[in-house]
C-alpha cells in the first residue's frame, strides 16, 4: 500500500471542492487504499486554514479533524528539519520522513519544486491520481 502525506493545501481543497483531485484522493484515503501519515502541525495548519480563509464553524472543524485523525496514522516527527524557506513546509517534509512516506502530495510550489525529497516522490495531485489509475491498470 502506498503511504503518503498530504500537504495542508489538498486537504483544505479536498474538503471545500468535492469534485476535486484533492477529494478524490481524501476518498482513496478514506477507503484505504492509500495511508496517509499526519501530524499535531498539519492538523492544525488545516484548521487555522479552515477558519481564516473558508469561514468554517467549530462543528465543522471537529468533524474535519475527527475524519483526518480517523483515517490518517499521527506521528510525531522527531527530527527538524529546515530545508524550505517557508518553513510550515519543512512540517510536511518531517512527517513524510518520519512515516516513510512513498509521496507527498502538493500544490504549493515550495514542495513541488523539489520533485524529491529522501527519496519521498513530491507530486500535485492530478499526477498522483494518473500513477494511482496506471498502477490499478496493470
Amino acid at each position: 500500500m502506498l503511504r503518503v502525506v498530504l500537504d495542508t493545501n489538498v486537504i483544505v481543497s479536498g474538503l471545500n471542492f468535492p469534485t476535486s483531485n484533492p477529494a478524490k484522493i481524501l476518498l482513496l484515503v478514506a477507503s484505504g487504499e492509500v495511508t496517509n501519515f499526519t501530524s499535531r502541525h498539519i492538523v492544525n495548519e488545516t484548521r487555522r486554514i479552515l477558519v481564516e480563509k473558508f469561514f468554517w464553524t467549530h462543528g465543522e472543524i471537529q468533524a474535519a479533524e475527527v475524519w483526518l485523525k480517523t483515517f490518517s496514522k499521527s506521528l510525531n516527527p522527531k527530527n527538524r528539519i529546515a530545508v524550505i524557506v517557508d518553513d510550515p513546509d519543512n512540517r510536511i517534509l518531517e512527517c513524510a520522513e518520519e512515516g516513510r512516506a512513498d509521496f507527498i502530495i502538493s500544490g504549493d510550489h515550495h514542495l513541488t519544486d523539489l520533485e524529491d525529497y529522501q527519496g519521498i516522490k513530491i507530486v500535485v495531485p492530478a499526477t498522483f491520481l494518473a500513477l494511482i489509475a496506471k498502477v490499478n491498470e496493470e
